[in-house]
C-alpha cells in the first residue's frame, strides 16, 4: 500500500477530513524573522501496514485498511453524519464560546502601561478557570510558517497537560509567530457550514488512544515533530507528518509521571494539520519501532522524536532516552527510506553526556537537528550539569554527517534569572532558520529545577554576527 492510498482513504472519508485549499509555500524573502526553509518534494514511499486510525478527538475512530471494510466504514460514517447534524445545533453555543476563547494574548512594547508585567514568554498555560486542556503545562513547541499572497501564517503544535494530568497535543496559530490565537477545547470543523459558524481551527488536535486497548499510546501522547511534505500523489497539497511518543497503562502505575514511563514513537498523518489519522507501525503495539533490549542504553523508552529530511531516501529520527544503568540521558538515531520501516543507527547512542565537569556531563536530551547549508548539520539539545542538578540549558553541536558530533564549550541559552518565568531551566528547543543565516529558537521554560514540562514557550534569536549566540525576546504581556 502506498501513502497515496492512505490519502485516497482520506478522500473517501470526506465526512471526517475537510478538504483544504492548496497550501502556500514557505517564504525566504523577508529579512531577519522569516523562515528560509524550502518545501521538500519527494514521491510518497510504500506503507507496509497501511492501516490508519482517526486521531482527532471529535472524529469517529474507525479503523480503515487498503482492502477496506466498506460496510464497517459506511456504518461508521453514516452514524457520524447523524451525530454531526444533531450536534450542530446542540454545540453551536459552545462553539461561539470557544471562538471567544481564541482571542490572542495582547502584547505591547516597552512603552505599555504599568499594568503589564515583564516576561519573555510568548505562549503560556491555558485558563484553569475554564478547565482548558493545557491549563497545567505547555511544552515541546514545533513551529512552522507559511506565506500567502497577502500574509504569513504561523502554526505551532505543542504538548499540553491539563489540570488532571492528561497529556494531549494542541495547535495555536499566529500572524507573526509571537502573538498566538488559542482555544480551551478541541478544534471543530464542519463541512458546508456558514463562515460565521465554521468552527474553531485552534485547540486540541490529538489525544490518547482510548479505542485500541493494545496500543502503546492508550494513556497519553506527547509531541515530537511535525513535517509538511509535498507529493505529486496529492492534487494541490501536501501531507503533514506528526511524530510523537506515547505511553500506555502497563508502562507506569497510576499517579506516576509520564517521564518515568516506557515511551515509544508513533506517526500520524493529516491534510490540514488539525484532523489526524494514526498510522500503525511495525511494532506489535503500533509504534514505529521498539525500545532497546533489556540491557540497551535506550531500554527505558524512546521520547521526543525529531525528524530530519536529510536527502532522497534518507529520513532520520533523532530521539532521547535515559540509560537505566547510569541514570544519564543520551541521544540516539534511527533511519528510514520510506518513513515507515526504521532501523536504529548502531547499538549505542550517537551523542552522549560530556566529560566530567562539563556543562552537559549529567545528560543530553531532546535533540533538534537542522541543516544550515549543504554540508553542515546543527543539533540543538538539552544539556544537564552535575553542578546544577535538574536545571537544563540549551546547547548546539555541529557535525559533517549528522552522526559524529563536535561538542560546544558552553551552552547557547541558559535558565532565566531568579524570579524569571523560566528560572527552572530551558529545554526542548525547536530551531526555525531565518533569512540572513539567523535562527529563531523556540523553547519551553520551566518554573523550578527538576520540572520535566514547561509552563510557557519562549523565543530567542541568534545574534547578527554570531548564529550560536542567542538573545531572548522580551515583551510585555497584558494580564487578563
Amino acid at each position: 500500500m502506498h501513502v497515496r492510498d492512505i490519502v485516497y482513504t482520506f478522500e473517501t472519508c470526506r465526512r471526517i477530513f475537510t478538504r483544504v485549499p492548496a497550501r502556500p509555500s514557505p517564504t525566504s524573502s523577508l529579512e531577519g524573522w522569516m523562515p528560509t526553509t524550502t518545501r521538500v518534494t519527494r514521491r510518497r514511499p510504500e506503507c507496509k501496514r497501511g492501516r490508519t486510525r482517526v486521531f482527532h478527538a471529535l472524529s469517529p475512530r474507525a479503523l480503515v485498511s487498503s482492502s477496506g471494510t466498506s460496510a464497517r466504514m459506511n456504518a461508521r460514517t453514516e452514524g457520524f453524519d447523524r451525530v454531526h447534524h444533531t450536534r450542530r445545533n446542540h454545540h453551536r453555543t459552545s462553539r461561539r464560546r470557544r471562538r471567544l476563547a481564541t482571542t490572542p494574548r495582547a502584547s505591547t512594547d516597552a512603552s505599555s502601561s504599568s499594568s503589564s508585567s515583564l516576561s519573555s514568554a510568548v505562549f503560556e498555560t491555558g485558563s484553569s478557570e475554564r478547565d482548558a486542556f493545557d491549563a497545567s503545562r505547555v511544552s515541546s513547541p514545533v513551529v512552522k510558517a507559511f506565506r500567502g499572497d497577502d500574509s504569513t501564517r504561523w502554526m505551532m503544535w505543542y504538548t499540553a497537560t491539563s489540570s488532571s494530568g492528561e497529556d494531549s497535543i494542541g495547535l495555536a496559530t499566529s500572524s507573526d509567530g509571537l502573538t498566538w490565537e488559542r482555544s480551551d477545547g478541541d478544534t471543530e470543523t464542519y463541512r458546508n457550514a456558514p463562515e460565521e459558524d465554521a468552527g474553531v481551527d485552534v485547540g486540541r488536535v490529538a489525544t490518547r488512544n482510548d479505542e485500541d486497548w493494545w496500543c502503546f499510546d492508550t494513556r497519553g501522547v506527547a509531541l515530537g515533530d511535525v513535517q509538511l511534505i509535498s507529493s505529486d500523489s496529492i492534487s494541490g497539497g501536501s501531507v503533514y507528518w506528526m511524530f510523537y511518543h506515547g505511553y500506555d497503562h502497563s508502562s507506569s502505575s497510576e499517579g506516576e509521571a509520564e517521564w518515568t514511563a516506557t515511551t515509544r514513537p508513533g506517526l500520524c498523518l493529516s491534510q490540514d494539520g488539525r484532523n489526524w489519522a494514526r498510522v500503525e507501525g511495525e511494532h506489535h503495539s503500533g509504534a514505529l519501532f521498539d525500545v532497546g533490549e533489556e540491557e540497551a542504553w535506550d531500554a527505558s523508552g524512546v521520547r521526543d522524536p525529531k525528524v530530519l529530511l536529510a536527502g532522497p531516501n534518507d529520513i532520520r529520527v533523532y530521539y532521547g532516552s535515559v540509560d537505566a544503568k547510569t541514570g544519564r540521558s543520551s541521544v540516539g538515531a534511527a533511519t528510514t527510506r520510506d518513513g515507515f520501516a526504521y532501523v536504529k543507527r548502531g547499538e549505542r547512542e550517537v551523542f552522549g553526556p560530556g566529560p566530567k565537569g562539563s556543562f552537559d556531563d549529567a545528560g543530553v536530551a531532546s535533540p533538534c537537528v537542522v541543516r544550515l547549508g549543504r554540508k553542515e548539520f546543527i543539533m540543538f539539545y538539552e544539556a544537564y550539569s552535575s553542578a546544577n542538578p535538574g536545571v537544563a540549558s540549551i546547547a548546539i553541536a555541529t557535525s559533517e554527517d549528522g552522526f559524529v558530533w563536535t561538542r560546544p564549550d558552553a551552552p547557547a541559552l541558559t535558565a532565566g534569572e531568579p524570579g524569571a518565568w523560566d528560572q527552572g531551566g530551558v529545554g526542548r528547543p525547536y530551531a526555525v532558520p531565518m533569512a540572513g543565516e539567523r535562527v529563531r529558537l523556540y523553547y519551553e521554560g520551566r518554573a523550578a529545577p527538576g520540572d520535566a514540562r514547561g509552563v510557557g514557550v519562549g523565543v530567542a534569536v541568534s545574534a547578527e554576527h554570531d548564529r550560536f549566540a542567542f538573545i531572548r525576546r522580551h515583551q510585555r504581556v497584558t494580564e487578563d
